[in-house]
Order: C-alpha cells, then structure tokens, then sequence
C-alpha cells in the first residue's frame, strides 16, 4: 500500500513538471487544467484497481506473470510483440525495483495521462477556433470522457498503446520537427499491436497521398516512404499474429475472424464474432446503448456513446462528407487510422465488453475529425463575414460573428 502511494506521488509530481515544461514550449494549453485532469484520471485509475480486486482483470494476469517468471527467469525471456510487451515493460519495475500490483497500477495510470496531454496538445495546435457544447469547451470535454480514462489507466496494453498513439499524431502534425517522437511511438505501438502499426500506416499513406493540403512533397515523400520501409519489415509479423500464411494473405487479404473467435470466449459482453461487419463495426462504436448494458460499467458507458452518436450527426451530412475528401493529410491520416483500426478492433474484439475497452485507443481521432469540420465550418464563416467587411487578416475567433 504504502509502495503504491509513494509511486503515486512520484508520478503526480512527473505530471506536474511534464505539464509545465510543454507550458514553455505551447503557450496556449491551460496548464492548470491539465493538472487537474490528473487528478480526475488518477480517481478513475483508483476505480479500476477497486474493480480488478473483485472482477478478472488482465492487469491481474500481467502482474502474476512475471512475479512467477512464466515465460523465464531473465528479462529477455519476456521481450516480445503484444502481450509479452507489456510484461517486458512491467519485468524491471516489479523484479528489479519490488513494485507492489498498486505500484504498477499507479505507474501504468500515468503512462495513460501522458496520452491525454498530448492528444489535448495536438487538438489545441490544428484546432484554430474554440468551440463550445452547452457552454462547456468541447476539446475539454472530449478528454473528460470517463470510458477514456477508465480503460488507459491501469496495467495492460490500453495505458501504454493509448499515449504512443496520441504521440503518433502529435508528431505527424509538426513532421519536420518531430521524427524522434514518431519513430519511438511507431515502435511502441508495434509491439504492443503489430496489425494496428500496420493499418495505422496505411491509413497515413492514404491521408499523406491525397491530399494537396498542409505537407511540402519532400516531407510527404519521406513520410511514405518511411512508412513504405516499415511496412515491408512488420507486415509478415501481422500476418503470423493473426494466424494466417503470406499466400493466404495475397489471395485472401487479413483476416482476423480466427483471433475473434478466440477473444469471443471472454466472460463479458455480447459475442459480436458472427456479426457483419458494418453490424460489428456499429457495434464498436455506439453500443452499449442502455437496453443491451452489460452491468453498471455499460450503463455509464452508454451515457458516453450516446454522446458519440451526437457528434457523428454533426458529421453526417453534405458538408461533412465533401470535408472528409477535401480536409488537410492530417485530419485525412486521423479520419483513415480511426476507420481501419476501427474495422480492425471490432473483428478482433468478439464481444461487446472487449469491445468497449479497446475502442478507448482511436475514438479521440474521430473526435478530431468531428472537431476538425466544426473548426473548418467556423472558418468559412470567419471569411464570409471578413468578406463583408472588406478585411484581410488572420483569424481571430472573437472576431466570428
């Protein structure tokens, strides 16, 4: 108990001074807001050890593991792709330095906050206007969602892919200045979901290619083909994971229907296995929606999804549609990665409770985009009305009607 305290209080004060620095570095992030979000993800983090000690929990499974050396006595013997990635991470903490279970969970939850802050740096620096939902700002209460913070707090894959993702796309939002970041979180998100590196990839690809938006050739020339140079060394990897041969592949394309039929077998939820896939994809998304809740956690989840549903209306219709094709490489790349990670998670996932935890990892990219458009459609009014006025300046957001 006392061990897990103290981490607790070591990584409050990591956050404090992490927010602070990038306070130097983006002016514009409310840095006290930020603090305070650690707090709200800490109590969370808090609410699902509560739940492991009384529920199966993988973070439980994680934690046995290497104390009863499963896969070898050394370190090494635990370095690997997906689960044993994050045994890999946890191996030094527990054996070396004797972390208790609320030790690593408290190290885990903080690994999640990392993501939020710079999810919310890369919201604040491709977001141009502030928009408002009820009178509350809308970028604050994306992050506020609890499902978020719920499933990226604690020990397993959701604290650790979580933050490298939103890394991902801090750093493809300034390529010139971020490789370092983009490379660490390429590698990180491999080994922790190597199938989700590769749609993740080809989704960039397909963002960076068409569009004509934001990004020089040179630099969208090198992003392919870094992307192009990875894709070639992981994409045998994928097809070894989710069981299927290069043969197969070519003929056949990735199929994940052999790893959701070994996920179905989880204790939770609604087996979405034998669903279509625009019904599976549906069900990832949006579902629990109250009447198929499965227990308390689903219930408040499904508060949250009816709220993703609000926002994709926002998104469903002409103009919304037109900027998905016409919109910059990023909002392009985030739109894409969300959709085929989406596609991806929802054959893997097998039932609705492995569904609800997995969706956590992509849903602030389509909030982007959702945000994006909103961002865009206040753009053509700032112009309509300067237009008017016979200026030409920069935007300022007072200034929109």
């Amino acid at each position: 108990m006392l061990g897990g305290i103290a981490i607790l209080l070591l990584t409050g004060f990591l956050a404090h001074a992490l927010i602070n620095n990038l306070k130097k570095t983006f002016p514009a992030i409310d840095a006290q807001w930020l603090k305070r979000l650690f707090y709200y993800h800490v109590f969370l983090g808090f609410v699902y050890y509560l739940y492991s000690l009384f529920n199966a929990s993988d973070s439980r499974f994680y934690f046995r593991k290497v104390i009863e050396n499963y896969r070898g006595p050394g370190w090494l013997d635990f370095y690997g792709t997906s689960t044993t990635f994050i045994e890999f991470i946890s191996y030094p903490f527990i054996k070396y330095l004797g972390f208790s279970y609320m030790a690593m969970m408290a190290l885990f939850a903080f690994f999640g906050f990392v993501g939020f802050v710079y999810f919310y740096i890369f919201l604040k620096e491709n977001i141009r206007f502030e928009h408002k939902l009820f009178g509350f700002d809308l970028i604050k209460i994306f992050l506020l969602l609890p499902n978020l913070h719920f499933w990226s707090s604690s020990l397993g894959k959701g604290a650790v892919i979580f933050p490298v993702i939103a890394i991902f796309f801090y750093s493809i939002s300034r390529l010139r200045q971020r490789i370092i970041p983009l490379v660490f979180a390429s590698i990180v998100i491999y080994h922790i979901r190597p199938h989700i590196m590769l749609v993740i990839l080809v989704s960039c690809l397909i963002g960076f290619i068409f569009s004509t938006k934001g990004i020089s050739w040179a630099f969208r020339l090198l992003f392919i083909t870094g992307a192009g140079i990875a894709f070639f060394f992981i994409y045998q990897d994928v097809l070894t994971l989710v069981g299927i041969d290069e043969e197969e592949f070519l003929t056949q394309g990735l199929n994940l229907s052999r790893r959701a039929r070994e996920l179905s077998k989880a204790t939770s939820g609604i087996d979405i296995s034998n669903y279509s896939l625009g019904l599976q994809l549906f069900t990832f998304i949006y579902r629990p929606l109250f009447f198929d809740a499965p227990g308390i956690l689903g219930f408040i989840v499904s508060i949250e999804n009816v709220f993703y549903l609000f926002i994709t209306l926002k998104l469903l219709n002409v103009s919304g549609i037109k900027f998905l094709f016409t919109s910059n490489a990023i909002v392009k790349s985030a739109f894409f990665s969300f959709l085929t990670v989406s596609i991806a998670l929802a054959q893997v996932s097998g039932n609705l409770g492995i569904a609800i935890r997995q969706k956590s990892q992509v849903m602030l990219l389509f909030l982007f985009v959702v945000i994006s458009f909103l961002d865009q459609q206040k753009m053509d009014e700032w112009k309509r009305f300067m237009l008017r006025r016979g200026k030409k300046q920069s935007p300022k957001p007072e200034e929109v009607p």
